[in-house]
């Protein structure tokens, strides 16, 4: 807590202000240090008493206290007095308060003196508090002349003899602890100017919100969900969300570079920031944007050292303009342009136009898909609150129309799989609604829209050190031309009985996508998947004369494929080991890589005209072993997919 507490408040930053939130104090009764009880409110009681520091202590009336007041009894006006434990500030030395806000000993800590009671805590904080003061310039610290707010509280309720204050202040302490939530990281991204991914995330909403260009409806897009999902959208109706947008920003502006000129290299680890800030620099060209000192506000900027966390506000807009202007208007044209994500904005904009609102219920169920912030979440907690009401014993409740919109979103769910089954596939038989759902259960995830646009920018960094080099501002042409070509490659080819519109889908025979789970850091296999579209000879026409060097292209191509077929040995492993317990290490290691490999080769064969001998041909110039390390083959928890969103 002193680490963070201490230079958060003593740092100046442009972002605004430094907040210190009120410790959370609650009075209780002791008597020699044993807890006790107040007396019943009636009482009448004046007693000049001094607490164990020396300073007399009063009740306070009401339940909680800003202020600093002599509380009263309620029926003379009197000053009431009793004997209690004091809980709060003493002058000049914040006190650790009793159970009320876990972190207000904390907070409290960082800012103590070592004297008396404090001296216990002088191991853990002290080099690291003077260390601090030190690198902020702060000579002596008057803590007699610091003021920290106070919140106290105490139970009016909880008087008596038979009262339990002191359970009631655990139980205060579990509420607020446990119910206290911070701010959902949608939110984090849609108001903090703390990072300039935030910013330039946010930049690409409001290109949506302006619907400029032919990019998707911003309904299409999930921005106010309160909670993380850690692999898709959590709304049927969207294609995207707002953590993939800055999953996007990371990725293509931050990195790290490794992520995008090794094809060969899982996402895994730490990421150090001043990699990412200097490949930021070099993604947005700042050099030909900022001067190399700038002031801004007050506050003194070289080039070299702008960052994530570190940049001019002031320069904010034009720092988002250049990132629209080349990176988001690169990134919002593939994901609203490839046929998959055109076809479900596409369908999703008549989901709507069709959709009649003739009553409330209606209403407030068009209005969730397509209306205002966090009515959709609103409507599902209702619901949920409903269903478990109606479980309990007592008369039922009865159906409100926010139950009944719930209701109805639901039953639009298979009206809009329909819509997106029409614009997709042209067909709305049931088997062909079907596949289709199963094949966006695929589009729609993080991995899948993710890897799309780490194929932007690894081909991009093949650019760069191809003849001519790279030149920023054609980066949006450069993506034009790949939806060109992938849509080339979803298209229907007549003379084939592969439908390639279900070529990543894993409900098809011989799947390319063989990954058993669509975590984020798989996107790295999904860019093998669009990369490997890109081979076909109709489709690498449209984007040849950007990578001239078909050879750079090939190889990064192998580097991916191997990295893909490691991960598909590695989960025949791992069924092998279940399935077939008996098998030594070694020959189910044998069986392994032998099952992986005649099911990559017969995808490769089916879905991308690659034949057996070139297949076999690129396995002869493989190394002995492979390159990758090892992998974590089990679901991505939560704190891996907050990695993952903060590119940390």
């Amino acid at each position: 807590m002193a680490v963070n507490l201490i230079p958060y408040l003593l740092k100046q930053k442009s972002t605004g202000p430094a907040f210190f939130p009120p410790i959370v104090a609650v009075l209780l009764p002791f008597q020699n240090k044993r807890p006790t009880s107040f007396p019943a409110l009636g009482l009448r009681r004046r007693s000049s008493t001094t607490t164990r520091n020396g300073a007399r202590s009063g009740l306070a009336t009401p339940s909680v206290s800003t202020a600093s007041s002599t509380p009263k009894d309620s029926s003379t006006g009197e000053p009431r007095q009793t004997v209690v434990e004091p809980v709060g500030v003493e002058p000049g030395r914040p006190r650790r308060p009793a159970p009320g806000d876990g972190a207000a000993g904390r907070r409290a800590d960082a800012l103590r003196s070592w004297q008396g009671s404090g001296a216990q805590f002088r191991p853990f904080y002290e080099h690291q508090v003077e260390s601090l003061l030190r690198e902020y310039q702060v000579s002596e610290v008057d803590l007699a002349k610091i003021e920290v707010p106070v919140t106290v509280c105490w139970f009016p309720g909880e008087t008596g003899e038979l009262s339990r204050p002191h359970e009631a202040a655990r139980k205060l302490f579990v509420d607020v602890n446990k119910e206290a939530r911070p701010p959902s990281e949608s939110r984090i991204i849609l108001l903090s100017d703390g990072e300039l991914s935030n910013v330039l995330t946010r930049s690409m909403l409001s290109a949506l919100r302006g619907r400029s260009g032919s990019y998707l409806p911003l309904y299409a897009v999930e921005y106010d969900n309160p909670e993380v999902n850690t692999s898709r959208p959590a709304r049927w109706s969207v294609m995207t969300n707002i953590h993939l947008l800055k999953m996007a920003v990371n990725r293509c502006i931050f990195g790290p570079p490794k992520y995008l000129t090794n094809l060969a290299q899982p996402i895994s680890g730490r990421e150090k920031a001043e990699e990412r800030d200097r490949f930021m620099r070099t993604q947005l060209d700042l050099v030909s944007l900022l001067p190399e000192y700038l002031d801004d506000a007050g506050y003194a900027y070289d080039l070299d050292g702008i960052g994530d966390t570190k940049f001019p506000l002031g320069r904010s807009e034009a720092l988002a303009g250049r990132f629209m202007d080349t990176w988001g208007q690169a990134i919002l044209t593939l994901l609203s342009r490839t046929a998959p994500y055109a076809a479900h904005a596409a369908a999703l904009t008549s989901f709507k136009d069709s959709w009649h609102t003739a009553n409330t219920h209606a209403q407030l169920a068009h209005d969730a898909l397509f209306g205002g912030v966090g009515i959709y979440w609103t409507l599902r907690d209702s619901y949920d609150h409903y269903q478990t009401n109606r479980t309990q014993d007592g008369p039922k409740p009865p159906k409100s129309d926010v139950i009944r919109a719930w209701e109805a979103l639901k039953e639009k769910e298979s009206e809009f799989d329909e819509h997106r089954a029409h614009e997709y596939l042209g067909s709305v038989r049931p088997d062909a609604i079907r596949r289709c759902k199963a094949a966006f259960g695929v589009f729609n995830t993080h991995a899948c829209q993710l890897g799309m646009v780490m194929t932007l920018g690894s081909l991009w960094e093949m650019r760069k050190n191809q003849p001519g080099g790279a030149d920023l501002k054609d980066l949006p042409a450069f993506a034009e031309a790949l939806v060109t070509a992938w849509n080339t490659f979803f298209e229907i080819d007549r003379g084939r009985a592969r439908d390639r519109r279900y070529a990543f889908s894993k409900d098809s025979s011989n799947p390319i996508n063989q990954i058993t789970n669509m975590d984020t850091p798989n996107a790295v296999y999904f860019r093998y998947f669009w990369m490997q579209a890109l081979t076909l000879p109709s489709v690498w026409q449209h984007i040849a004369p950007w990578l001239t060097d078909r050879d750079a292209f090939d190889s990064g191509l192998g580097d991916a494929r191997r990295l893909y077929l490691d991960l598909c040995i590695k989960q025949q492993c791992k069924a092998l080991e279940v399935n077939q317990p008996a098998l030594s290490p070694g020959k189910r290691e044998e069986q392994a890589k032998k099952l992986a490999t005649s099911a990559l080769k017969k995808a490769l064969r089916n879905w991308f005209e690659v034949s057996d001998e070139e297949f076999e041909a690129w396995r002869a110039n493989q190394p002995a072993q492979a390159t990758q390390g090892e992998l974590d083959l089990d679901e991505e928890g939560p704190s891996g997919a907050a990695q993952e969103l903060a590119g940390r």
